[in-house]
């Protein structure tokens, strides 16, 4: 067998790095795996969807969306996790995937640090503070003045526990000195559909699902749990304006990819998804749906990620809160 000299050596690793570097170079060469961990024809998947259309004319490739729902978003998550890093495929996560869930539950099958590179943020998702029509309290201060009389006897909807509507009335209650019962559904649509018809008193509903209900009068709207206005409803006034101290929560998401992923694959993800988020007609249809575009770099994503498990760790500790 003929043996390879050390310069022959040398030159064949030359070329095979400058040709694994030129692929990089010309990412994406083929379709890109866009896994969604939640329902498809919800809030998210409607919000991936019409990123991934825009993105495929920016990218030059098609981005198939793969919904893999369950285990408050740990199926979907755990896939892309064990999944080659190689930029072609991609999660969408929330606050449950990147902060939540590791203080909640007693086993995550992921690290949300240590498996995946943070690409970037993509969407807030801001909660309004809803009642059924004829509940008596109609302003927030009349809601507070009402619950420290009635204490307990205000039940709350949110469409599962640990999700932010649920953080967000805990925090309301923390913050305010009164208590409310809980009563946890598998999703919004049935959580708002027993608001609407009088079995529900109040819930915290993100826009993206409530924003016809909302346009329609078909629930009350107290206010937005938000530090300023909504753009896409600026006539309504914010919890923080009625008096409540910073508060504001909401849903967040972004992109992540598999941990060890290239730099030059994350840094031309991010660009794209930058390019699409600042795109008018992107934004115009977003903000109609109740989603406020948030791009960030791959680095603040990852510090808002930190800070979100630092800040809700407290309150979940604070209130021993735990799932199964």
């Amino acid at each position: 067998m003929k043996m390879l000299s050390s310069g022959a050596m040398a030159l064949g690793l030359a070329v095979a790095l400058a040709s694994a570097a030129h692929s990089q170079e010309r990412y994406p060469q083929r379709p890109i795996r866009w896994v969604v961990p939640n329902p498809a024809g919800g809030g998210t998947d409607a919000t991936v969807r019409l990123m991934a259309s825009f993105m495929h004319g920016v990218l030059g490739q098609p981005l198939v969306i793969d919904n893999k729902p369950g285990a408050a978003t740990m199926i979907g998550t755990d896939t892309v996790a064990r999944s080659r890093p190689d930029g072609y495929t991609l999660l969408t996560g929330d606050n449950a995937t990147f902060a939540t869930n590791m203080l909640l539950y007693k086993k995550v099958p992921y690290d949300p640090v240590k498996d995946f590179r943070y690409v970037a943020q993509t969407t807030r998702l801001p909660l309004a503070l809803v009642t059924r029509k004829d509940f008596p309290a109609k302003t927030l201060q009349e809601l507070i003045a009402y619950a420290k009389a009635h204490p307990a006897k205000i039940n709350f909807a949110t469409p599962g526990q640990g999700l932010p509507h649920h953080l967000a009335m805990e925090l309301l209650m923390q913050q305010t000195d009164t208590r409310f019962t809980h009563v946890a559904y598998k999703g919004s649509p049935a959580a708002v559909q027993d608001v609407m018809g009088g079995q529900i008193d109040i819930m915290f509903l993100d826009l993206a699902s409530g924003m016809p209900l909302i346009k329609e009068g078909r629930v009350q709207v107290l206010g937005i749990a938000s530090l300023k206005r909504f753009e896409g409803l600026p006539d309504m006034p914010t919890l923080s304006e009625q008096g409540l101290d910073q508060f504001e929560v909401y849903a967040w998401q972004g992109v992540v990819v598999p941990a060890g992923t290239p730099d030059v694959v994350v840094n031309r993800l991010n660009q794209a998804l930058q390019q699409t988020l600042e795109n008018p007609e992107v934004r115009r249809k977003m903000l109609a749906i109740g989603v406020e575009p948030t791009w960030s770099g791959a680095q603040q994503f990852a510090q808002h990620a930190g800070a979100e498990r630092a800040r809700w760790s407290r309150l979940i500790a604070a209130k021993g809160l735990k799932l199964e």
